[in-house]
């Protein structure tokens, strides 16, 4: 398997890292760790992604979506596992196995973990709402008008 990856794959390399190491790691943390992993990995391949999902504009930088369900129960706790993924044959939840035989994913995985693993997670937030950087870039643009708009919780499907 080569690059992109479900984030899951990218968020178990760092979270095993840091289980050898004895780190914690918090939710807000892990999900930075993960974009910036993809910001190293799209300069570095030439704009190949490292992960196969899009992170969303939140309040406290860049998220995405599949890691924010699996581990949300958390909250500023440390993740004290792996994420998961239903394995249909063998009927039930197994870790997302992490990249195996990618050179360049896990040097920079392990140069994202080694770099930034002390810091807090609201520092790599403040880190990711830097003038200049890519998350900024991207909520000014605002493309599609889509930033100050409010979207229902719930859509009634009898209106549809």
């Amino acid at each position: 398997m080569s690059a992109p990856y479900p984030p899951k794959a990218i968020a178990n390399a760092f979270l095993q890292r840091a289980f050898n190491d004895k780190k914690k790691i918090e939710h807000l943390k892990l999900q930075k760790l993960v974009y910036l992993a993809q910001g190293y990995y799209l300069a570095l391949s030439g704009g190949v992604p490292l992960v196969n999902e899009a992170f969303e504009a939140w309040d406290y930088g860049p998220v995405c979506r599949n890691l924010y369900t699996e581990f949300r129960d958390f909250g500023k706790s440390p993740i004290n596992r792996l994420a998961t993924e239903l394995d249909w044959d063998a009927e039930e939840w197994l870790p997302v196995p992490v990249p195996a035989d990618d050179a360049g994913a896990t040097k920079v995985i392990d140069f994202v973990y080694k770099t930034y693993i002390d810091k807090s997670a609201f520092a790599l937030s403040d880190m990711t709402h830097q003038a200049g950087w890519a998350w900024e870039k991207t909520r000014q643009a605002d493309k599609y008008g889509l930033k100050k708009r409010r979207y229902p919780e719930r859509i009634d499907s009898r209106r549809l």
